[in-house]
């Protein structure tokens, strides 16, 4: 099994804070998002972890993992840095991990042992921290729902704005498992489908590849501290003192 995380944009949102150095190199209690990223993967005996970049990419030369680029993190999104590892991915279970958020080593420990050929992990603590981030949470909430079923639970809906608060059972959290054979699905559909990957992000992709294999990708639930930094005011309020959970 190795790590994965997606590190090639540059979070125009965060503004001044990504004008001179990449959104994974700012920091929580004096430790750089990418550092505590890599410290969860090795804390659950993950040690061959590769890093897509793209932006500012000569920032992670010092950092010892294995570097892919994405030499279109301009005109491209952050479905098709996942791709860009896609060689990778052909033979190898990965966990996969976006580079703008703060989570427990406990959330790849949950992940690395839930079965399943797609697994995502849904917060399950969501609104609390919505609520911090947002007046209204759902500008920023996406469509998130599964079914109940003897071999677990399975994604049937994702992305998209919903129309109420009470209508959702979790939140993608940026962290998912796919094994090889899990990834040859994924190929499979942008082959017969004729997807454009180049602007999707990972829910619009997944939202996409759900409609057509509503009993592939599995969920499993995390409820531990996780915060996602999108702008300067995600930043202002991961580095409060106030105890975000």
């Amino acid at each position: 099994m190795q790590g994965l995380i997606l590190a090639a944009g540059r979070g125009s949102r965060l503004k001044q804070l990504t004008q001179k150095k990449p959104k994974s190199f700012n920091k929580y209690k004096d430790k750089r998002y990418i550092d505590i990223i890599i410290n969860n993967f090795i804390t659950n005996k993950i040690h061959k972890i590769n890093i897509v970049v793209g932006y500012k990419k000569h920032f992670f030369q010092d950092i010892k993992c294995k570097k892919i680029l994405n030499s279109r993190w301009q005109k491209t999104s952050i479905f098709f840095s996942l791709y860009c590892a896609r060689k990778i991915l052909s033979h190898n279970t990965c966990l996969v991990s976006y580079s703008d958020i703060i989570y427990k080593e406990r959330a790849l420990k949950i992940l690395k042992r839930k079965k399943g050929d797609i697994v995502f992990l849904n917060n399950t603590n969501w609104k609390k921290t919505w609520k911090k981030r947002f007046k209204n949470p759902l500008r920023d909430l996406e469509n998130f729902e599964y079914v109940k079923t003897k071999k677990g639970n399975f994604l049937t809906k994702i992305g998209g704005r919903p129309k109420s608060i009470t209508s959702i059972k979790g939140q993608f959290s940026g962290l998912l498992k796919i094994t090889p054979a899990g990834w040859k699905k994924v190929l499979g559909f942008i082959k017969k489908e004729k997807i454009n990957i180049n602007k999707l992000d990972i829910t619009s992709f997944f939202s996409k590849f759900v409609k057509k294999y509503q009993r592939v990708i599995k969920i499993v639930d995390y409820k531990d501290m996780w915060f996602e930094v999108d702008t300067v005011e995600d930043f202002k309020i991961l580095n409060s003192k106030k105890n975000l959970i």
